[in-house]
């Protein structure tokens, strides 16, 4: 069985395309507590996270931690230090990677642009991630 860790842009997309009680069911997935902090500016998506507690993983151990900071060192570009509403996506790939976590993602995969998308590194670590088209096909979710 998959289990997912999901990233922010994800919920935002869910939250945003569908009300959020649609997505009661099926839930395999892994919210990183950073994801979760992410999230507060969305009143009704964070009371709706606040349901499920049970998804969401802690990513400041120390392992997470050790493995998130490899990751920033070794792609500088994947957050921006300034900004503190940018922060989860070395915890994302760290957790993924340390627990064989899928990562679901609707960043689009990109080489040497601006910023480092989380595709980009999880093909260099060779952690599998997928956009949720992917994910629906996967789960056969029907809507």
């Amino acid at each position: 069985m998959n289990k997912y860790i999901i990233d922010t842009n994800v919920l935002i997309d869910f939250n945003d395309s569908l009300p959020m009680d649609v997505y009661i069911t099926q839930w395999k997935m892994i919210i990183c507590e950073a994801v979760f902090n992410e999230i507060k500016k969305s009143v009704e998506l964070k009371q709706w996270l606040e349901k499920y507690k049970k998804l969401i993983k802690s990513c400041y151990s120390d392992k997470v931690l050790i493995e998130a900071k490899v990751i920033i060192n070794n792609y500088p570009k994947l957050i921006e230090i300034n900004n503190p509403s940018d922060q989860s996506d070395p915890y994302i790939i760290a957790l993924a990677k340390l627990n064989g976590f899928t990562v679901l993602t609707n960043e689009k995969y990109s080489e040497g642009s601006k910023k480092t998308k989380i595709p980009f590194i999880c093909k260099e670590m060779l952690i599998k991630c997928i956009n949720t088209h992917e994910f629906y096909k996967n789960e056969s979710w029907k809507f």
